[in-house]
C-alpha cells in the first residue's frame, strides 16, 4: 500500500515537472493561439515607370486557389480542371490533392477568365485568396530589360532582379485578442508591425522610343530575314539610356512562353565580333596619340595584302592610295591595319581600355559581360592587325555605345545610366543617379577629326544609307563574321551586320544609336542591312513632337495587350516558315490538319489554344486551299512566290496594283 502512493507520488511529481518545466513553452503558445489573432497586411512591389513617369510594372489585384485536401469531395473532377487551368497533368493534381496534405495551392495568380469557371465549379473544400500578381501593361515593350517575377512577387531576370532589393514589398502583421466570449479584445503592448511597401524605380528609357525601336527591328530582322536584331539609343551627353531592345521578343506577363534565349538581355549578356565599327576607336587611338596621320595618305594594295604571318587581308573592293578620311569612308582594312601600325601593342591595348573594353560598363543589370580583351602581352603577331578591324575581339552592344557616345560627346567617355530615381509611396525622393563622368579618353580635337570623318562615312561612303534629310548624321558600318562558339573559327557565310551613329554629326549630338542584325539572309553588309534601319528608327524619334502620349497603365489594362499588334500574317507560308516568323515575334504555334501551307489562322495570340498567352492557332491546308480566303494582292510577294510553286500559278495576277 505505502509503495504504491510512493509510485503515485512519483507520477504526479514527474507529470508536474513536465506541464511546469518541460511543456511549459508549448501549452504558453497553445493558449495564445486560442485567444490570439494575427491578420497579414498587405503590401505592393514597387513600380518600375519610364522618364516620363509611365507605369512600366505594376502589381495589380488577383486570386489564387488553395485547398484543405481533406475537406475536398470531387478530387477528380477538381483535378481536370485545375490541370486544364495550370497546364499540369491530371495524374500531378490528383497527388496533390492527396487527403493527408494539410494545405495545397492549386493555381497562383489566376486569369480574368479563368475566375468565373472555377467558381461556376462550387468545388467544397478549395477557397480563393485574394493576392496580387506583377502586370506589365505594355507587353512586350522592354521585355528583356524589364525582365519578370515569379509567382512569390520575387525579381527573377531583367531590372525585377537588378533592383529587387529596392522593389521588394514586406507584408505586415495586425494582432488581436479573443476573449472567452469571443470579443475581439485590443492590446497595444502587441504592437502591429506595419505593411511596407517597396520603392518606385523610375528609368532613363522612353517607353516611346522604346516602341519605335522594337518596330524598326522587327521590320528589319522581317526585311533581311535575319535571325535576330538588337539595338540601343542613348543620349551620350549624359549616358542616358532611351531605348533598349531584342529581336524576338518576349511578353514579361507570362515568361513561360518564351525560351530562355528570347528573355535574355543579350545587350547586355552577349558579347560579338564588332567588325568594322571598331575602325573608330583605332583611328581615334592613332590620331590621338599620332595626328599626323590625319593628314596622310596610305597604299592600300589594290584590296589584296599578305600578312607577315602568311594570312591574307582583303578589302571588299580595290583601292590604291587613300586619306586616313577615305580608309573611314571606303571601310579599307588593309588601310586602317597600316594606320594601325603607328602603334605599338602597348599603346593600342591601352586606348582600348580606356574606352571601356574588356570590362563591364556598370549598368547594374544581370549577368553582364565584360567582352574579350586580352593583354597586349598575350596578343599574337597578327593581333594588332586583327583587333584594328574588329576582330580577336569581343564587345557588347553596351560597351559599342558606349565608347562611340565618347567621340560624340567631345572625347569623354560616360558611364550608361539606366536608374534616375528611386521614391517611395508618397512621392519622396529616396535616389537620384546622376550622370557620371568617367573620364577624358581623347582630345576634344580628335574627337572633332572623327565626328567628320564619320560624318564623311554616311555622306559618301558605306553608310549612305543612314542619311537623312536636313540633318548632318556621323556613323560607321559593320560587317563581321560570326565567330563560332568557344573560339574555333567563324561560321560560313553568317554574319553580324551593325551600323552605330549619332546627331547632329557635330557640336552636342543629341541620339546615339546601334542597331544590330544577326545572320541576315537577304543582304548582308551594315551598310545595306543595318543603316536603313537606324534612319527609320532616328527619323521617327526626330519626328515624335506632337505625337499621342501612351495611355495610362489602367486603360492598357482593360485594353488588348500590346502582343496582338505584332501577329505576322503567316497565309501561304510553310510551318517551318510560320513557326521562324512567329518566333521571331515572341509567339508560338499549334497547328491543326494536314497540308504544306499555313491556310488561315487566329488574329490574335488567344485562348483558343488552352489559355496560353502568345499562341496563334493555324490551319495547314493545300496552295489552293488558300486561295479562295486570301486575296494574293494582300499576301507577301514573298508567300505568294511559295504558293505559285506549290500550284497556285493561276491567280498571280492579282499581285498586280
Amino acid at each position: 500500500m505505502l509503495l504504491g502512493g510512493v509510485c503515485l507520488w512519483m507520477a504526479v511529481s514527474a507529470r508536474l515537472v513536465q506541464v511546469q518545466g518541460v511543456d511549459h513553452l508549448r501549452y504558453v503558445e497553445r493558449a495564445k493561439a486560442q485567444h490570439q489573432r494575427q491578420r497579414v497586411l498587405s503590401a505592393r512591389r514597387g513600380k518600375i515607370l519610364d522618364r516620363e513617369g509611365r507605369e512600366l510594372a505594376l502589381d495589380v489585384a488577383s486570386v489564387s486557389f488553395y485547398s484543405h485536401p481533406a475537406d475536398v469531395r470531387d478530387r477528380d473532377g477538381a483535378a481536370r480542371h485545375f490541370a486544364r487551368l495550370s497546364g499540369r497533368s491530371v495524374e500531378d493534381v490528383h497527388k496533390l490533392l492527396t487527403p493527408d496534405r494539410s494545405f495545397v495551392y492549386l493555381l497562383r495568380q489566376t486569369r480574368e477568365e479563368d475566375l468565373e469557371s472555377i467558381r461556376a465549379q462550387r468545388f467544397q473544400g478549395i477557397f480563393e485568396q485574394p493576392t496580387v500578381r506583377r502586370f506589365y501593361p505594355y507587353g512586350s515593350l522592354a521585355g528583356q530589360l524589364l525582365g519578370f517575377t515569379n509567382v512569390d512577387n520575387e525579381g527573377r531576370e531583367g531590372v525585377e532582379l537588378a533592383l529587387d532589393e529596392l522593389l521588394s514589398e514586406r507584408p505586415g502583421v495586425a494582432r488581436s485578442f479573443i476573449d472567452n466570449r469571443g470579443r475581439t479584445l485590443h492590446d497595444r503592448s502587441q504592437a502591429t508591425e506595419p505593411a511596407q511597401h517597396g520603392a518606385s524605380v523610375h528609368l532613363t528609357i522612353d517607353a516611346v522610343i522604346q516602341g519605335i525601336l522594337e518596330e524598326e527591328l522587327v521590320r528589319a530582322v522581317t526585311v533581311s530575314e535575319a535571325e535576330s536584331a538588337l539595338g540601343i539609343i542613348t543620349d551620350p551627353r549624359t549616358g542616358d539610356i532611351l531605348a533598349l531592345g531584342s529581336v524576338p521578343v518576349f511578353d514579361p506577363n507570362n515568361p513561360g512562353a518564351s525560351p530562355a534565349g528570347h528573355r535574355r538581355n543579350r545587350l547586355v549578356t552577349d558579347p560579338f565580333e564588332p567588325g568594322s565599327t571598331l575602325k573608330t576607336i583605332t583611328m581615334a587611338a592613332v590620331l590621338d596619340r599620332r595626328p599626323t596621320v590625319a593628314d596622310t595618305s596610305v597604299f592600300c594594295e589594290q584590296g589584296l595584302m599578305e600578312l607577315a604571318t602568311g594570312d591574307t587581308l582583303r578589302d571588299t573592293k580595290a583601292h590604291g592610295w587613300l586619306t586616313a578620311a577615305e580608309v573611314m569612308s571606303n571601310s579599307s582594312n588593309i588601310g586602317m591595319v597600316k594606320i594601325a601600325r603607328t602603334l605599338n601593342r602597348g599603346e593600342f591595348y591601352e586606348s582600348l581600355r580606356a574606352f571601356g573594353f574588356g570590362t563591364r560598363t556598370g549598368t547594374g543589370l544581370p549577368a553582364e559581360s565584360s567582352g574579350l580583351l586580352h593583354q597586349a602581352r598575350d596578343w599574337s603577331e597578327r593581333s594588332l592587325a586583327t583587333i584594328a578591324i574588329g576582330q580577336e575581339i569581343s564587345v557588347t552592344a553596351v560597351q559599342l555605345v558606349q565608347a562611340f557616345g565618347a567621340i560624340a560627346n567631345g572625347g569623354v567617355l560616360m558611364a550608361p545610366r539606366l536608374l534616375a530615381e528611386v521614391r517611395d509611396t508618397e512621392g519622396r525622393r529616396l535616389r537620384e543617379t546622376k550622370p557620371q563622368r568617367v573620364r577624358r579618353v581623347v582630345s576634344e580635337r580628335t574627337a572633332t577629326r572623327l565626328q567628320q570623318m564619320l560624318r564623311g562615312v554616311v555622306e559618301d561612303g558605306t553608310g549612305r544609307r543612314a542619311a537623312i534629310g536636313g540633318i548632318d548624321v556621323a556613323g560607321k558600318t559593320g560587317t563581321a563574321q560570326r565567330a563560332l562558339p568557344g573560339g574555333g573559327g567563324y561560321a560560313k557565310d553568317e554574319y553580324v551586320s551593325s551600323f552605330v551613329g549619332f546627331l547632329p554629326a557635330t557640336g552636342e549630338a543629341r541620339y546615339l544609336c546601334l542597331i544590330v542584325v544577326e545572320n541576315p539572309r537577304v543582304g548582308k553588309y551594315g551598310g545595306t542591312v543595318a543603316a536603313p534601319a537606324f534612319r527609320q528608327v532616328m527619323e521617327r524619334v526626330l519626328s515624335l513632337e506632337g505625337s499621342p502620349k501612351f495611355p495610362s497603365a489602367e486603360s492598357a489594362l482593360a485594353s488588348a495587350p500590346s502582343m496582338a499588334e505584332q501577329i505576322p500574317d503567316l497565309r501561304g507560308l510553310s510551318p517551318r516558315g510560320a513557326k521562324t516568323q512567329a518566333s521571331r515575334r515572341g509567339l508560338m504555334l499549334r497547328l491543326e490538319g494536314e497540308g504544306e501551307l499555313i491556310i488561315a489562322q487566329s488574329h490574335t495570340p488567344s485562348h483558343l489554344a488552352g489559355g496560353l498567352a502568345g499562341v496563334i492557332v493555324c490551319r495547314l491546308g493545300k496552295a489552293e486551299d488558300v486561295l479562295p480566303l486570301v486575296s494574293l494582292r494582300d499576301v507577301p510577294l514573298r508567300q505568294a512566290v511559295l504558293m505559285r510553286k506549290l500550284g497556285a500559278r493561276r491567280q498571280l495576277v492579282a499581285l498586280a496594283p
